[in-house]
């Protein structure tokens, strides 16, 4: 019996320190918690960021689909948006029959449903598909140098940037 009574007491005794260690793991938990809670807020805050920057470029790209648009807008326009949002523009304005460029007013003609062109002075075949969004060579051309300067990088990050 006095095995036994031993071994309790010297399991109080470990209680202790194991308490004081407690203690300093519940100060440690609650320290995590408020850096999470705060990480979790700087994410928010980022995320939120992120879809306000695409709601903008979003609507730049509606307005792109206008018929009146001046170069003093389009060039606002490339620093708010991508080369995929541009690309999206042309897309919609050849569905809706006009040109690609958003500078030109023209409406498409007659849009010819070969994907490939031949050319009897090169002998070369050419893949017209985007270039069928045009209504001219020159439309085309502008809308690919303007689309080149158009930078890659996210929208939400060029702020920084900046």
């Amino acid at each position: 019996m006095a095995d036994w009574i031993g071994t309790f007491s010297a399991g109080r005794e470990a209680r202790g320190p194991r308490a004081s260690r407690n203690v300093a793991g519940t100060k440690q938990t609650s320290a995590l918690k408020q850096d999470a809670s705060k990480r979790k807020a700087e994410l928010e805050a980022v995320v939120r960021k992120k879809i306000e920057f695409e709601r903008k470029a979003l609507r730049m790209v509606e307005q792109l689909l206008e018929e009146n648009i001046t170069e003093e807008f389009l060039r606002e326009c490339g620093k708010f948006i991508t080369p995929a949002h541009y690309s999206d523009v042309v897309d919609e304005r050849s569905i809706i029959k006009l040109c690609g460029y958003p500078l030109c007013q023209k409406k498409l003609g007659i849009v010819p449903k070969q994907k490939y062109k031949i050319s009897t002075k090169t002998n070369k075949v050419y893949d017209i598909t985007e270039r069928k969004c045009f209504c001219s060579n020159f439309c085309y051309k502008a809308s690919k140098f303007f689309e080149a300067q158009i930078p890659k990088t996210p929208v939400w990050v060029r702020e920084e940037e900046r």
